[in-house]
C-alpha cells in the first residue's frame, strides 16, 4: 500500500510540473527593471544614527546594488524584475561598528498566465548581501541563554551566571572550512563569502580551549537548578579531566569525533571549525559609520550546480531561473571595490 501511494504522489507531482511546464512557459527575452527600495532600514531600530550618516550611507548601498548589477544578466536585463529590499539589521553592538543592513536582491521571473506576461511578485527567488554586521556569519554560539529564574538553588546568583552566559554567548563557530582567497575576499564551507579590508586587523580571534571548557563548567556551577546542575558539572568536569595540559592551551574546536568531550562539544584537536569571537578592532572608527567596511553573501563554489539549475528551471518553466543565471555568472571580486578603507 505505502509503495502504491508513494507511486501515485510521484505521479501527481510529474502531472503537476508536465501542466506548469505547458501552461505556464517562462518568457526569457521579455525585458525586466531593476527598483531599490528602503523598506524603513533606518526607523525600525532606534541605532543613534544621524540624518546625515543614514544619508550618507544609502548612497554607499546604492553604490553596491551598481557592483551587483556589473552582472552580465543585468546588461539589457531580460526575463525578469529585480525588486530590491534595503532591510534593517540589529544595532551593533561592542563587536561591532557602522551602519548594518541587508540588501535583498528578487528575481521575480516573467512567465505566461493566461495569455498575459505576468512575473512572480510575491516571495520571489531571491539573493541577499549583509552589509557591516558578522552576526549571521557565523555559526550558533556556546550560551544556553541566563533567563532570571523564579525559584532557583540556595546561594544562586543571578549576576555571575549570566556573566559567564555572556561570555559564552561572544564564542561562535565558524561555518565550515575556511579559504582564503585573497584581495580581502575568504570562503567558508564553499558557499559563505566574507570581503573585508585585508589592511585591518582580523575580524575574529580564536578562542583557547582551557578558556571556553572552564567557561562551560562554571556556567553549570551556576545554573540555577541544583540537579541539572550537579549532573552537568560532573560530565563536564569528569571530560575535562581526560584532556591533558598540554592541550589545554591549545585552540579550541567544534567537537565531531573527539570521544572525550561528547558533554563539552569543543576539543582542542584542530578541525574545520575553530571557535571564535568576532574582534572589535577590526572595525577602522576613524572612517564614517556611513561606511561599508564588510559584506558576506552566498555563492557556491561548485558552479555546476547552478548550471544544473538553469537547465532544471527552463525545462519545468520553474522560478529560479534567472537567479541561478546571476549566481552562475556571479564575479565575486567585483564586490571589492566597496569596502571603504
Amino acid at each position: 500500500m505505502k509503495t502504491i501511494i508513494s507511486i501515485l504522489v510521484s505521479l501527481f507531482a510529474f502531472c503537476v510540473i508536465s501542466s506548469r511546464a505547458q501552461d505556464y512557459p517562462l518568457i526569457t527575452d521579455h525585458p525586466g527593471t531593476f527598483k531599490l527600495i528602503n523598506w524603513n532600514v533606518y526607523t525600525n531600530y532606534d541605532c543613534g544614527f544621524t540624518k546625515a550618516e543614514t544619508t550618507a550611507n544609502y548612497q554607499k548601498i546604492i553604490g553596491v546594488t551598481d557592483l551587483v548589477r556589473k552582472n552580465p544578466v543585468f546588461i539589457d536585463q531580460k526575463g525578469f524584475e529585480c525588486e530590491t529590499y534595503v532591510v534593517c539589521e540589529e544595532c551593533p553592538d561592542k563587536f561591532g561598528y557602522g551602519i548594518p543592513s541587508l540588501i535583498r536582491f528578487g528575481f521575480g521571473d516573467w512567465y505566461m498566465y493566461k495569455g498575459q506576461p505576468v512575473y512572480y511578485n510575491i516571495e520571489p527567488p531571491s539573493w541577499s548581501i549583509i552589509v557591516n554586521t558578522l552576526d549571521r556569519a557565523f555559526g550558533g554560539n556556546y550560551s544556553l541563554g541566563a533567563s532570571k529564574p523564579t525559584k532557583p538553588k540556595e546561594g544562586f546568583n543571578y549576576e555571575k551566571w549570566k556573566s559567564v552566559s555572556d561570555k559564552l554567548r561572544e564564542c561562535r563557530d565558524m561555518r565550515g572550512q575556511k579559504e582564503e582567497l585573497g584581495n580581502g575576499i575568504d570562503r567558508y564551507g564553499s558557499e559563505l563569502i566574507v570581503i573585508y579590508n585585508p589592511e585591518r586587523p582580523p575580524y575574529y580571534l580564536p578562542v583557547k580551549f582551557r578558556e571556553l571548557a572552564e567557561w562551560l563548567i562554571e556556567y553549570w556551577k551556576l545554573y540555577p537548578q541544583k540537579l541539572q546542575s550537579d549532573i552537568m558539572t560532573q560530565n563536564l568536569e569528569a571530560e575535562y579531566a581526560l584532556i591533558p595540559e598540554s592541550e589545554r592551551d591549545g585552540w579550541a574546536y567544534h567537537n565531531t569525533y573527539d570521544e572525550r568531550c561528547t558533554f563539552l562539544k569543543i576539543t582542542p584537536v584542530p578541525g574545520p571549525q575553530p571557535v571564535v569571537r568576532l574582534n572589535p578592532d577590526y572595525w577602522n572608527k576613524k572612517l564614517p559609520r556611513s561606511a561599508i567596511q564588510i559584506l558576506t553573501f552566498n555563492r557556491l563554489t561548485d558552479t555546476n550546480r547552478y548550471t544544473k539549475g538553469i537547465e532544471e528551471s527552463l525545462k519545468h518553466n520553474s522560478p529560479g531561473y534567472s537567479l541561478e543565471r546571476f549566481l552562475e555568472a556571479l564575479d565575486i571580486t567585483t564586490l571589492v571595490p566597496a569596502i571603504d578603507k
